[in-house]
């Protein structure tokens, strides 16, 4: 059984250093200090830890933001241990990260994720139905451990707490849809060797973007060809996000995935 919870107590924070190590491969370097979360902590934020069996097995990390007079929270950081992953400990994070949220009067939660990794998509997108509809262009300049070899690429998700398309989706989580609508763009190939091809410039409300299935066997594979996608994947994206769409799915057809995107009305 999983446990979500609050961090008490500066050696519980202290977790989240050895967390995001096992959960990213990150150096010493690259982690975030327990220091800062529990600074984050003591200033509104919020550090939780995921229990299992009596060891920290996740943890989420999100602390307060404002922008033209809207403040909401954001999620920098949330982590699984690699031999708890995909076992409903990422959704009983963002399920407490909600409910806490929305007891302090939040109804956004924002974080960012890499545009190619279609596993985190599937669970921001469709499993918690939030929407993208910014992309930052080598936003953290990370250059090892997961993130090595391509530049770091995000896109935006805001989480709307209480919009009836997050309520469902928490109730029910929906098996992947089709793609629908016009494609955004052209590939050649299957499998590891899907290669970019061209851009479109499609005017249908509902667009979908072909990406590689699993971009860390593919950066095994052909780095140069992981390195292309990036490129690639960033000018569509840019492109469509300034034509009014957002990314509001992941869609699939066999072992092909796709970014759903609509226009916004």
């Amino acid at each position: 059984m999983i446990e979500v919870r609050e961090a008490s107590g500066i050696e519980e924070v202290m977790l989240t250093e050895d967390l995001q190590i096992a959960a990213w491969n990150f150096s010493e370097r690259e982690i975030a200090p327990h220091s800062a979360l529990v600074a984050s902590q003591h200033s509104g934020g919020l550090v939780a830890l995921a229990w299992a069996g009596g060891e920290a097995v996740g943890f989420v990390w999100g602390f307060p933001a404002f922008e033209g007079g809207r403040i909401w929270q954001h999620s920098h950081q949330m982590g699984v241990r690699p031999d708890w992953q995909g076992k409903g400990v990422a959704l009983a994070l963002k399920r407490f990260q909600r409910r806490w949220a929305l007891e302090r009067g939040y109804d956004l939660v924002t974080w960012t994720f890499d545009p190619l990794l279609t596993k985190n998509a599937r669970f921001n997108l469709g499993k918690l139905g939030a929407w993208a509809g910014t992309y930052y262009s080598d936003f953290y300049g990370l250059r090892t451990g997961l993130y090595a070899g391509i530049p770091a690429d995000r896109l935006l998700v805001s989480w709307e707490l209480d919009h009836p398309r997050v309520r469902e989706r928490l109730e029910r989580i929906p098996p992947p849809p089709e793609p629908e609508g016009e494609p955004l763009a052209l590939t050649r190939g299957e499998g590891l060797g899907l290669a970019p091809e061209r851009l479109l410039t499609p005017s249908a409300d509902r667009v979908y973007l072909e990406v590689p299935y699993d971009l860390e066997a593919l950066k095994v594979a052909d780095l140069e060809l992981a390195a292309a996608w990036r490129l690639f994947t960033r000018e569509a994206f840019l492109w469509a996000f300034a034509h009014g769409y957002r990314a509001v799915d992941l869609a699939r057809r066999g072992r092909r995935v796709y970014y759903q995107l609509e226009r916004v009305p």
